[in-house]
């Protein structure tokens, strides 16, 4: 692969503010003002991805997954850093189609690449991407704000992602920004490895715990085509990239009645000072996985 030929493609492919430095310089250079929010997220080559899926597809969940962990704190992205652990010999359409990937998810926010890195092996693909972040309201939104009484809300469906969901994430930024300015959760994640790992995560950070009803919970139809019990698919499965919150019951109540929800969400449950519970068919229960685990 031509490094400097792909590097000479990417510089100018995005147009910058005058008082930003971006692609050509051993560093970017962007003025901030406020906090700023990073994340960072690989997906590599038989943990994430196939071989031979396309590398479009590749750089769009790279990105996205970002994009998700922006949104589950109130925070919308500024800018993109991508780098490339590519097969060696690899042709130079290869890099060129992850960028374009990358690019699908984050233009609609207006964040673009600004640097990165190029680099092979003999192994297979793997893509890194880190984003710049600033908040959308006056705070950000973390795991650890949940408060005894709350509803715990999720958006979209949950389960099956496997089969084709996993590659074509569709960060709910929409979402927190209509959220942060209408209705702000006190606690909020993003659903990456299964709503009960995840939410075993929230309650852990704000030191409480649930009560969930298994017959609210979203299953989304995908299940269906994977063997087991669906119910169990929506709670462990991962790769949803959905968000789960915590709100207070009177402004949830305004928020759900008012209609401005950009996605479908539901109320599953609610926030206790200790425990972890699931009812089922008005039976204690508890999924038999526990939720995604990256090996």
């Amino acid at each position: 692969m031509d490094e400097l030929r792909f590097h000479r493609w990417l510089e100018g492919a995005w147009k910058l503010p005058e008082d930003w430095l971006g692609i050509g310089d051993d560093a970017a250079v962007i003025p901030l003002t406020g906090a700023a929010l990073l994340c960072t997220d690989t997906v590599a080559q038989g943990t994430h991805f196939v071989a031979g899926t396309d590398p479009v597809a590749v750089g769009h969940k790279a990105a996205a997954r970002n994009l998700s962990d922006l949104a589950a704190m109130g925070a919308e992205p500024v800018a993109a850093l991508v780098s490339l652990v590519l097969p060696r010999d690899c042709a130079l359409e290869l890099p060129e189609r992850i960028i374009q990937g990358c690019r699908a998810a984050l233009d609609p926010w207006d964040c673009p690449v600004v640097g990165g890195d190029t680099t092979t092996h003999e192994g297979g693909l793997v893509v890194n991407v880190t984003l710049l972040g600033r908040a959308m309201g006056a705070e950000v939104i973390r795991r650890s704000g949940a408060r005894v009484g709350d509803v715990l809300i999720v958006s979209g469906q949950l389960g099956g992602s496997l089969l084709r969901r996993h590659l074509t994430i569709q960060p709910r930024l929409n979402l927190a920004r209509t959220l942060m300015s209408r209705a702000i959760p006190h606690a909020m994640i993003d659903v990456s490895d299964g709503l009960l790992l995840d939410l075993q995560r929230l309650v852990t950070a704000s030191q409480c715990g649930f009560k969930l009803d298994a017959s609210r919970i979203p299953i989304h139809t995908d299940t269906n085509e994977l063997p087991g019990d669906a119910l169990e698919r929506a709670f462990t499965d991962g790769e949803d990239f959905e968000l789960l919150f915590a709100m207070d019951p009177l402004l949830w109540s305004e928020f759900e009645q008012s209609g401005e929800t950009p996605v479908p969400l539901t109320a599953i449950g609610v926030v206790t000072a200790q425990g972890q519970e699931i009812m089922r068919d008005g039976l204690p229960w508890w999924p038999r996985g526990s939720g995604y685990v990256h090996h």
